[in-house]
């Protein structure tokens, strides 16, 4: 495909990958791609800075030649809106910023940069007996993670991993870099902005300062970490216990409870122990092939802590796990070799380690996700746990469908809850109110059918929320770190409330002006899953840049079938004439779409320099005119 003219070439960096050359795919490759792959993760260059000269060097070429710049740190966003497409660059930061500093003799005060994945971030920490709330996801880097709240296991005892920010260093559009501190006035709105308004939107975060908490204040902190063989049954008992505790207002902020349901043989449950074999011949003999060999059942796996949030004097009251392991029975596997229980004080540290995967995903496959975030409190009135296991076990319960399930509910609620009392308006997290998260992903095998059954089950799924009889929510609530969508912008009810918000502006509104302000070009708008992207215009956009995308694919593919042509001219006919037309059918069928799509947005915008923008995107699209004879066939 022949580009628009660019009007500043593109400098030297260290390490860069260019879309159709070789270790490209290899870079390219993040956790959507194996569900995303319609030209939405296809960035044309993907760039690793080398620090902030670089970052800016790649901000200036972007703006020189109007495109768009999207940011990476670990690529776990689960719908690719870290990645981008076309003509536009994507800044990989997993190398870029890695130094850690105590800022304090106390260790109280750190500051890290953003590099960092959570495994090695909490070892660091624990190190020295600290910790602070954070995630499971042990390839999650701290870029994107702190940026969508930093929900993990330790929510309702110490809050958000935003919660504890208190200084953010960032390079704005304009190139310079500055910092952004919690109790400055004039930084206050880009730091709303930044924490909860959607990652990558604002400018390129480069280090973080946080307070974190030691262990010596908790000194009879106690976990919970249980294996459990699949059971409906079972699994709809722990959730009871689940939906009692929201139920209870009151109930202390010290504890935390979590529950992981995974489908047989996921990737995050390895050889746990020793005695693991002899637990599970006779639990489940079933699992052991004619070799002896064992593989995973479906598992449940329990989560839950006590914080000893008032330390040293605080007794503790042991009847909240005593009723989740009634609860679950009395087959309880030991993970990775440790049993974590609560017959003894373990540090918090040493905990928050315990709660982290240690594998990058569930299963390998493409997947459907869902999550969503519950205030209700007629869970029980409406039966939701009775309603959610039988949807589970539809699933679950048919071996042969091709699909697995990654499934999690967690109880953030409660009026204790410091995710609920740090509500103070400094961030633009939503939904604090909630009292369960529920996440419910369906991997399926990629063939038609297995597909056909996760999307039906999900779309079941989406009638558990948002209306009047709804059973987990009357709304329909969800998160940027599980989004499922790529258009924010019409979707922006789902992902943001009004809790602060100085109606009539919305919290959305508030951060279109703020994204207007610190970026008024558009420069960090890469895809339509962003903050400020044109109504209407950010919903077909996506499909312009893949259109784009196979405006680009067929072009090679013409390249390709040339090269073989000149090599080995006997072979070129007739197979090799009639993959040409295919190749110039399907560039002319994509680039009679862009011309559809463009003329459409710019009849739904009204601003002039939007058409002109959009003109230009068609211009980008096809090179001024369609190519078709880019590459010549040459006949022997």
């Amino acid at each position: 495909m022949a580009s628009a003219p660019i009007s500043v070439p593109l400098p030297g960096f260290t390490e860069i990958y260019k879309r159709g050359e070789p270790e490209y795919d290899e870079h390219c490759y993040q956790y959507a791609s194996s569900s995303h792959t319609h030209g939405i993760i296809q960035p044309k260059y993907i760039i690793y800075p080398r620090g902030d000269d670089e970052v800016i060097k790649a901000i200036q070429y972007a703006k020189a030649n109007k495109l768009a710049v999207a940011i990476r740190t670990g690529g776990h966003q689960y719908s690719g809106a870290s990645s981008t497409y076309g003509d536009n660059i994507q800044l990989a930061l997993s190398r870029t910023y890695d130094n850690f500093r105590w800022e304090n003799t106390e260790c109280t005060l750190v500051t890290f940069g953003v590099s960092f994945s959570l495994r090695i971030f909490h070892k660091k920490l624990a190190a020295r007996h600290r910790f602070v709330p954070h995630g499971q996801c042990s390839h999650v880097h701290l870029g994107g993670h702190v940026q969508t709240g930093g929900y993990g296991q330790l929510g309702r005892s110490f809050g958000l991993l935003a919660d504890h920010v208190q200084k953010i260093r960032i390079i704005t559009a304009d190139g310079q870099p500055r910092e952004i501190r919690r109790t400055v006035e004039e930084d206050k709105d880009l730091f709303f902005a930044v924490l909860g308004g959607s990652p990558g939107n604002f400018g390129v975060v480069t280090h973080v300062t946080i307070r974190v908490h030691r262990d010596e204040d908790h000194p009879h902190s106690r976990g919970l970490k249980i294996l459990y063989p699949y059971d409906r049954d079972r699994l709809k008992r722990l959730l009871d216990v689940m939906v009692e505790m929201a139920n209870d207002k009151s109930f202390p902020a010290d504890y935390d409870y979590c529950l992981t349901m995974l489908s047989a043989n996921s990737l995050i449950l390895p050889s746990f122990s020793p005695d693991l074999d002899e637990i599970m011949r006779v639990e489940h003999p079933e699992h052991f092939g004619q070799n002896g060999r064992f593989g995973w059942p479906p598992m449940i796996i329990v989560y839950a802590q006590w914080a000893n949030l008032e330390g040293e004097n605080q007794p503790y009251d042991k009847t909240f796990f005593e009723k989740i392991k009634r609860a679950g029975g009395v087959t309880q596997i030991p993970f990775l070799g440790i049993r974590v229980d609560d017959d003894r004080h373990q540090p918090l540290s040493q905990l928050t380690g315990h709660w982290i995967f240690r594998n990058v995903r569930e299963f390998e496959n493409p997947y459907i996700k869902r999550t969503f975030m519950s205030n209700s409190q007629t869970l029980v009135e409406d039966d939701w746990t009775t309603y959610v296991c039988d949807r589970i076990h539809e699933i679950e319960g048919n071996p042969f469908n091709g699909c697995d399930l990654s499934v999690q509910m967690q109880h953030f609620g409660g009026d204790n809850s410091r995710v609920y009392q740090n509500n103070d308006g400094s961030t633009a997290i939503s939904w604090r109110d909630s009292h369960i998260c529920c996440v419910l992903d369906c991997f399926h095998r990629g063939y038609p059918s297995a597909r056909k059954i996760a999307e039906e089950w999900q779309k079941e799924n989406d009638k558990c929320v948002g209306h009047t009889d709804a059973k987990f929510c009357k709304e329909d609530r969800r998160v940027l770190w599980g989004s499922h969508d790529l258009n924010l912008d019409q979707e922006q009810d789902h992902y943001f409330d009004n809790a602060h918000a100085v109606l009539p502006e919305t919290k959305y509104e508030r951060l279109c002006a703020i994204k207007k302000e610190v970026d008024p070009d558009g420069l960090f708008t890469p895809n339509g899953f962003c903050v400020g992207a044109p109504p209407v215009a950010a919903a077909v956009s996506n499909d312009v840049e893949e259109l784009k995308t196979k405006l680009d694919l067929g072009h090679t593919a013409r390249r390709a079938l040339s090269a073989i042509g000149k090599t080995f001219p006997t072979f070129r006919a007739p197979f090799l004439e009639e993959e040409l037309k295919k190749a110039d059918t399907s560039i002319a069928a994509a680039d009679s779409r862009v011309q559809e799509q463009a003329k459409f947005l710019a009849t739904m915008c009204s601003d002039r320099e939007m058409a002109a923008k959009l003109r230009r995107r068609r211009a980008d699209a096809t090179g001024g005119e369609v190519q078709r004879r880019e590459v010549y066939w040459v006949s022997s």
